[in-house]
């Protein structure tokens, strides 16, 4: 406590004389009378710990403000690989998504042999390098944990006529004497070194990868493998290392259902400013006063102040008569205008509303806002018609001229042209304005939604603009 503090402090002075002789930062020495000095500093610490103490107690009557109806969503779609994440699978991908790497499947009960009753059933889902399963029985830390694919892994590679390589990198060993940066594990009798335990230690590799059950060996394409319990890490000729996509790879050896989804109606596109907790909205600083009433924080004592007068007489009340609550429709879902070619995959985008839909065997899959050409100039007047997807490209620089002004654009992701005229749809990271015209006579999408269609739609796809 506070004030506890300072009547420690009030203490430490008692043993001070009637006077002493100070010497200030000049040298002169001054007699100062201590009793006196004593005294005012008493009384300033004590209106310290007063005014502090008040300070918590306004703190803790009125607390920061926060947004009470917000919460992150709890499942969200991946459009890059087509499916969902959800719960607590979906707060380890986020913390680990360069491990795990995107989903591949939906979750699905199958029995791991894992948690307090090895028959029992577990949800798991595979992503691109790791698979997750979920064990309720477990304390809540442990709930959450990988797969042995790592295991399942090596077994398969040393039952299919693996490499001298790989065969001895099998084989258990022990760091060399020397030391240096290699750490020997002898529960599995394998060692991790040099920049794959650096990659092992920066991923938390003991909890989410396990332990090296092989060494580092050199595969036939000239890449580097190590196997570890619960995944593998490579380190290409680039010399990067980083996560094996044994999910995948795991995925499609057990034939797991990998086909991508349709975004379900309640799961956002996923992006990281999903969970990032909105703004408080300031308050008004100046309140406008209204002639004749009296502002909120003088009512209570213009009330309080006010003379009693005699009560005008009651009306009585009226009968209380039972509301009836008309019954509303629901207003269908707009599922916007439909495939206007016909075509298994058709993008529509329509000019006048500024939103684009994507349809698959007739389903909506994917709709939001765009922002079309201005139209201020022929150049730049996104055309109305029947077209498809002709090329794409990952990331490209946009230049040209209109109305003999020069417009360059850099790293432009995710483009799908249309036609021959340079129009394309593509991602868009220098506004967010969607909903209004914008572009050159392109189809700016939001950037998720371009991620997602870029995977979504092959060469080939239809694309019809109306108006």
């Amino acid at each position: 406590m506070v004030i506890d503090r300072v009547r420690e402090i009030g203490h430490g002075m008692e043993g001070f004389g009637d006077s002493a002789e100070v010497t200030g930062t000049g040298g002169v020495s001054v007699v100062t009378d201590t009793r006196r000095h004593k005294s005012s500093v008493r009384l300033f610490l004590w209106c310290l710990a007063a005014v502090a103490v008040l300070t918590a107690s306004v703190g803790a009557l009125h607390p920061a403000p926060v947004l009470a109806d917000w919460a992150p969503p709890q499942t969200v779609y991946v459009p890059r690989t087509g499916h969902t994440s959800d719960g607590l699978f979906l707060q380890a991908w986020r913390n680990q998504r360069s491990l795990l790497g995107d989903p591949v499947t939906e979750e699905f009960t199958t029995q791991t042999g894992l948690g307090l009753d090895p028959d029992a059933e577990q949800i798991v889902q595979y992503y691109e390098n790791l698979a997750l399963v979920y064990l309720p029985d477990e304390a809540p830390e442990n709930q959450v944990r990988t797969l042995d694919l790592g295991q399942a892994s090596l077994a398969a590679a040393l039952e299919n006529q693996p490499s001298a390589a790989l065969t001895r990198a099998a084989r258990r060993t022990s760091c060399p004497t020397s030391g240096g940066d290699c750490l020997a594990f002898s529960e599995t009798g394998h060692t991790v070194d040099n920049g794959f335990r650096v990659a092992w230690e920066e991923a938390d590799g003991e909890l989410w990868l396990g332990l090296p059950i092989s060494e580092a060996y050199r595969a036939p394409n000239g890449t580097w493998i190590q196997y570890f319990e619960r995944g593998a890490l490579q380190a290409p000729t680039t010399g990067v290392v980083k996560p094996l996509p044994l999910g995948r790879m795991s995925a499609q050896r057990l034939e797991l259902d990998t086909t991508r989804i349709v975004r379900p109606f309640n799961a956002p596109l996923f992006a990281s400013s999903l969970f990032v907790t909105p703004p408080v909205p300031e308050a008004a600083d100046d309140v406008v006063p209204v002639e004749g009433v009296a502002p909120l924080e003088d009512a209570a004592l213009v009330e309080e102040a006010a003379p009693l007068v005699d009560a005008a007489p009651v009306a009585e009340p009226e009968p209380i008569v039972e509301e009836v609550v008309p019954v509303v429709e629901e207003v269908p879902v707009y599922n916007g205008p439909g495939a206007q070619q016909g075509a298994y995959q058709e993008v529509v985008i329509s000019i006048s509303a500024q939103m684009l839909w994507a349809y698959e065997g007739g389903e909506l899959v994917n709709s939001t806002y765009v922002s079309t050409g201005t139209a201020e100039v022929p150049e730049t007047t996104t055309p109305i018609g029947s077209h498809s997807i002709l090329t794409k490209v990952d990331m490209q620089d946009m230049e040209g001229t209109i109305s003999g002004e020069d417009y360059f654009v850099a790293d432009v992701p995710y483009v799908m042209y249309f036609d021959n005229l340079g129009n394309a749809l593509h991602g868009t990271y220098w506004h967010s304005n969607f909903g209004a015209p914008m572009s050159h006579g392109c189809i700016n999408l939001p950037m998720d939604v371009a991620a997602w269609m870029y995977e979504w739609a092959p060469v080939g796809t239809a694309v019809t603009v109306i108006g």
